[in-house]
Order: structure tokens, then sequence, then C-alpha cells
């Protein structure tokens, strides 16, 4: 029989507060699925991590930058193993929906990474509707985790981190307009870099 806790103000307090305590119920049952996944999908063909890595054309402080972003969902990851799951259901369940609809969009954005030839950019898929669907779809997944854990502290590195990756993104785009020229410009114009008009 599934036991449901009993809910109090006290009970929602604690969960609403940043707590670190290592169990089997923990995020790293939501960050482990994405590192998988993602590792297995990007192992599928040979080129891609060096396609997705490469820094050519960057000035010093856009590596800096790349390299701080790229590294930083990582530490969040770790982090994962001592943050246990909330126990307030809409939460959690809405915390599921956001990581579920994530998922789903690195998958698709992955795919369309593996199957686009090395010279050209990606514009298929997701790539239609947001010129960064693999960074949006990241921050879904961990925007999930932080929901579906109430957890402030990691609330407040994943800002920081998607603060770093926007200027990545910015870096990244700069460089695609040299690479592919008037393609890429009407691609700009046409598809915004996050979602929607952003």
């Amino acid at each position: 029989m599934l036991m449901v806790p009993k809910l109090s103000l006290g009970t929602i307090k604690r969960d609403l507060m940043a707590t670190f305590e290592l169990g089997m119920f923990n995020a790293w049952l939501l960050s482990l699925p994405f590192v998988i996944i993602t590792t297995i999908m990007v192992g599928l063909k040979k080129n891609i991590v060096k396609r997705m890595s490469d820094m050519t054309g960057y000035t010093a402080r856009e590596k800096f930058i790349t390299m701080s972003a790229s590294l930083l969902p990582y530490p969040f990851m770790i982090a994962t193993i001592w943050v246990p799951l909330i126990t307030l259901l809409p939460l959690l369940c809405f915390g599921l929906i956001v990581y579920m609809l994530g998922m789903a969009g690195c998958v698709s954005s992955l795919r369309v990474i593996i199957k686009t030839p090395p010279d050209e950019p990606f514009m298929d898929g997701p790539y239609r509707f947001s010129r960064n669907p693999m960074y949006v779809s990241a921050t879904a997944v961990f925007s999930g985790i932080c929901l579906a854990t109430a957890n402030f502290v990691l609330a407040c590195y994943l800002t920081i981190a998607v603060l770093l990756q926007h200027f990545m993104i910015l870096a990244e785009e700069r460089i695609c307009k040299e690479k592919y020229g008037g393609a890429f410009e009407g691609y700009l114009r046409k598809v915004p870099r996050y979602l929607f008009m952003f």
C-alpha cells in the first residue's frame, strides 16, 4: 500500500528549504538518465564531440566563458546525489513534467546534430523553432530538477549557469555568421534565439 505523507505547514517549510542528504530517492535519479542518454547519442557519431567543442575563431574571453558554461552542468548533476526529491506532490509532478519535456527536446536536438553534415548549420527539427533548442531543453531538464527538489541552492546555481550560457551562445552565433554567411543571417531573422520572441 502506498503511504502518502501527511502535509503540514512544517513539512512544506522543510520541503522548500535547501537540504542536502545522501539517499536512494534523490535527484540523481533524474540526472543519471540525462547523462546516459546524451552520452550515448553523442557517442553515435565520431565527429560530434569535436564539432560541439570547436572554438576556432573565439576570443580568449569567449573561450573562457564557453569552457565555464560547458563545465557548469557537471557540479549541478553531481550535487543531485545529495538532493532529495520533494514530497510536495504538485510541485514534484510539475517538475517531472518540465524535466520530461526537456529530455524530449534534448533527444530531438541531438538527433538533428547527429544527422547534419559537418559543413552545414543546424536548422531542422527543433532548430526551426529555436536557434538553441539543445540549451533550452537542457535548461528545462535542470529547471525540472530544481522544481522536483525545490532546492534553492540548485536554482541559484542554475541561474548563474544560464547567464554564462547566454554569453556562450552569443559567441557561437558570431562564429556561425562568419562561417555560414547570408543563409545563417536569414535564419537569425526568422528563428528566435531561445523560444517565441526571445
